[in-house]
């Protein structure tokens, strides 16, 4: 049952991170930002965070990658306290496109299918 202990932190720091960017952290330069998944490495000493920001232009991510780095020693003391492990987590940020990149692909199936069938894309 151990082995699976990564994952559960992982998904409560997922969930603690959330909801501490949403309610705590008020830097201009985060925002709207989507926690996508947390990925612990093998001591829970550090964690990759995956963050998301649909929609933002390259100018606005780089804002938001520099909002998290100033907000993290906040968010590692925080999750330090609410999580009752013995090791503070070390958090490292990375973008996660993958949502923006499936939109994409949708989009040009879509347009795929239309141009088969000698009409418009329709619809979202």
């Amino acid at each position: 049952m151990e082995s699976h202990r990564p994952d559960r932190v992982a998904d409560r720091v997922r969930g603690d991170l959330s909801e501490l960017l949403a309610r705590k952290v008020h830097d201009p330069r985060i925002g709207l930002v989507s926690v996508t998944r947390v990925k612990p490495g093998d001591d829970l000493r550090n964690m990759t965070v995956y963050v998301s920001a649909f929609g933002a232009d390259a100018a606005a991510k780089k804002r938001l990658m520099e909002g998290l780095r100033s907000a993290t020693p906040f968010l590692e003391r925080e999750l330090f306290r609410g999580l009752g492990i013995k090791v503070a987590p070390r958090l490292c940020f990375k973008l996660d496109d993958s949502i923006e990149v499936g939109g994409r692909v949708l989009r040009h199936i879509k347009e795929a299918v239309a141009s088969d069938r000698g009409g418009d894309v329709g619809g979202a």
